[in-house]
């Protein structure tokens, strides 16, 4: 695995953790008007799927240089 994939991975995944704090935070900690805390959350999902998506394109780019 190349240094620069292993980066990728690590900053992918310390970011996944951190989006979840973050989606903790808003739905249950975050004392903000209903609105508000829906358009965090939904933000918050983003990043989720975001990071969801770098870690699948991550594995099937380590598939095809196998």
């Amino acid at each position: 695995m190349k240094t620069r994939n292993k980066v990728k991975l690590i900053t992918t995944i310390i970011c996944m953790v951190l989006s979840l704090i973050a989606l903790y935070a808003f739905c249950f900690v975050v004392e903000v008007a209903p609105v508000w805390r829906v358009i965090l959350i939904i933000i918050a999902l983003g990043w989720v799927a975001s990071g969801v998506y770098n870690l699948n394109e991550y594995r099937k780019s380590e598939r095809r240089n196998t």
